[in-house]
């Protein structure tokens, strides 16, 4: 990475270093990726996040583990819709492994942790006996024996570590009230760990190529089912009980970094579709809309707006909504010249920045000004001229304005005039 890039990256990651302190992640990752030649760079790049104040819970599998065990003792590998059948050898095999991988996981985290560049007071790995559960049971006649179901999670155990700033290391063991250990599918305790503890992230290391979508809908991701072994299982979690589920592949080198502290990221987000949507506004939307400008009206930041005026304009208005609640709006207008077009009143709830809703309205507004046969988009603004200019606007005159907003130009105002190319 060039000087450039560096500096590039370090101002794009900011905003995000700041909303993402405080928050609560669960990352998961399966045996295979524990196996690759990414795993060690994966946990320094873990540190890092953790060092930058996210609270970092993480979920690991054993499958591939597990499998070299019995095969290295002649033991049969039973499988049944792709859940293992746990007998009591395989509970051992599971127990040999999981101890195994625990204790490498701590090891390269408490290393990576204790490096000179990221040593902070506080900050650990935990692990331990945070999970009650139960027998899977009989399917289709098949007994599952110590294979197991999260019952429930330790969270107020999970989220004092978390307090005291240390990674939480969450194994697919759990244990019921009676004594028994059970077996575990590392993305069921995964999930039932971002339920509980309310995290605000749940994130899949995935060890398969990825080729989907940035965002997609549940519905949308039954489309590539054949592709991924785990979107059955992210389908019906965030059908039932989780918002919203990250993928990313694990040999995308620093790919957490990049999903995480970039604006576009590199994974797949599933999501469902009510939760949040990016649509044209209508007139029902005005109230919403006036609600969120009016604060950026009062500081000089966008120009005033009569309700009169905004049910003229709304056809030029397209809205962000989170649970039917108006959180982001940007306008967009023709101009005397019929190769430009204007963006403007660009505007997101104060609650709901860092999460790349902004860049999402200009991506959305600049493709329909490209299908609209527009070259050029035109921004005109006060206070947020270099967020314009990290995104591709070059600064302009106003000589260069069409005509009718050369006219209307406030001197006043002093706005500064910004061209960006849509390519």
């Amino acid at each position: 990475m060039t000087a450039s890039n560096s500096v590039s990256f370090f101002r794009e990651a900011a905003p995000y270093i700041h909303s993402h302190r405080g928050k609560t992640f669960v990352i998961a990752f399966a045996g295979e990726v524990i196996a690759s030649s990414q795993f060690r760079q994966i946990i320094q790049d873990i540190a890092i996040i953790s060092t930058l104040g996210t609270r970092i819970v993480l979920v690991h599998g054993t499958r591939p583990q597990i499998d070299e065990r019995l095969a290295r003792n002649n033991h049969p590998i039973h499988l049944h819709k792709g859940i293992r059948v746990t007998d009591a050898n395989t509970l051992l095999m599971a127990q040999e492994a999981i101890g195994f991988l625990r204790i490498r996981i701590e090891n390269l985290l408490t290393h990576a942790l204790n490096q000179p560049s990221l040593t902070n007071a506080g900050l650990g790995v935990v692990s331990g006996n945070f999970i009650t559960a139960r027998p899977l049971g009989i399917h289709d006649g098949i007994d599952y024996g110590y294979t197991g179901m999260v019952r429930k999670i330790n969270h107020t155990f999970i989220t004092q570590q978390l307090d005291a700033n240390n990674i939480v290391l969450v194994s697919p063991m759990g244990y019921s009230p009676t004594g028994e250990a059970y077996n575990l599918r590392y993305e069921q305790v995964a999930i039932s760990a971002a339920k509980t503890l309310k995290a605000d992230k749940l994130i899949f290391l995935s060890d398969q190529p990825l080729d989907l979508p940035h965002e997609l809908t549940p519905e949308e991701a039954k489309a590539y089912l054949p592709q991924h072994e785990l979107l059955p299982t992210i389908i019906e979690a965030v059908t039932t009980d989780v918002e919203r589920i990250h993928l990313v592949n694990a040999d995308t080198d620093g790919g957490l970094l990049l999903e995480l502290y970039t604006r576009d990221g590199v994974g797949s987000m599933i999501a469902t579709a009510q939760f949040e949507c990016l649509r044209a506004a209508t007139i029902e939307d005005i109230s919403g809309i006036l609600e969120l400008i009016r604060p950026l009206e009062q500081q000089g930041t966008l120009i005033k707006r009569s309700r009169e005026q905004l049910e003229l304009e709304i056809h030029n208005f397209h809205i962000i909504t989170r649970d039917h609640e108006v959180i982001a709006c940007v306008a967009l207008y023709d101009t005397d010249t019929p190769t430009i077009a204007e963006l403007a009143c660009l505007a997101v709830n104060p609650q709901y920045r860092g999460g790349n809703r902004g860049d999402k309205l200009l991506r959305h507004v600049a493709q329909l000004a490209k299908t609209q046969g527009k070259i050029k988009l035109l921004v005109l603004t006060t206070q947020t001229t270099d967020w314009f200019r990290e995104r591709g606007f070059e600064k302009g005159e106003i000589a260069n304005l069409p005509s009718n907003k050369k006219s209307l130009y406030n001197y006043q105002r002093n706005s500064q005039v910004l061209f960006k190319t849509l390519s």
